[in-house]
């Protein structure tokens, strides 16, 4: 992993992370860390300052439905074995059983991510191009996975402390322990690979408030040559 300063051309124009100049003097940036370290708030913040938002999860969860019907084909019968059920009565897809079922085999993490990925980079793609004149946010938990890191001119990885974590994910996702730390554990193999060697990368601790994370980050953007909007009053 190779972590340098952005190549920010003379004339502003977007570099992205292939060195590619759009000219129009927005960035795309790639915000990404572990499950609980802070990615929600600090998307917040940003997009606060002025940037377009797009959350990956909710990208994924409209994937998700657009693809449900090869999701229970592939997933049904494994599902049935271990007694979930990742159908609701009203045709939809139970994300909390089906999470269930994923965690429990990186297997079957894996096929699904293979039905799911291409529509994701789509929405995300798609979203950049619909807001090219504005500063953009991709929040994308599994950004290194996807082909939308390729769409950044650089990326944000907001992390914290294993335990301040724990204590997030009790209080916010009502997860058991055996849950909560098999994720963690899903996500930590992740974090350990390499990005591509030219991937820009900036990374904030999040240990403190919120009032102190938006300080680090519009440190960050200003280093980056990359000017907010003042949010009102």
């Amino acid at each position: 992993m190779t972590e340098r300063d952005s190549l920010i051309p003379a004339d502003g124009g977007h570099t992205g992370v292939g060195g590619k100049n759009t000219g129009n003097g927005r960035r795309v940036i790639g915000l990404t860390g572990k499950m609980c370290s802070g990615k929600n708030v600090a998307a917040e913040i940003l997009e606060k300052h002025g940037f377009a938002v797009i959350d990956a999860d909710k990208a994924a969860h409209r994937a998700l439905e657009e693809s449900r019907e090869k999701v229970f084909e592939a997933f049904s019968g494994e599902a049935e074995k271990q007694g979930l059920k990742i159908r609701n009565e009203d045709g939809s897809v139970n994300r909390r059983e089906l999470g269930k079922l994923l965690f429990s085999k990186k297997e079957l993490l894996a096929v699904h991510e293979g039905i799911l990925y291409p529509r994701i980079n789509k929405i995300l793609k798609e979203f950049t191009e619909e807001n090219k004149h504005k500063n953009v946010v991709i929040n994308a938990p599994l950004l290194f996975k996807s082909d939308a890191a390729a769409l950044c001119d650089f990326v944000i990885i907001i992390e914290a402390p294993a335990v301040q974590r724990f204590f997030r994910a009790l209080k916010r996702d009502r997860l058991g322990v055996i849950q909560i730390l098999r994720r963690f554990s899903s996500q930590k193999a992740l974090f350990a690979q390499n990005p591509e060697e030219n991937t820009d990368i900036v990374k904030v601790d999040n240990c403190g408030g919120k009032i102190l994370l938006e300080r680090k980050l519009l440190s960050v953007l200003a280093c980056k040559g990359i000017k907010p909007e003042t949010p009102p009053v």
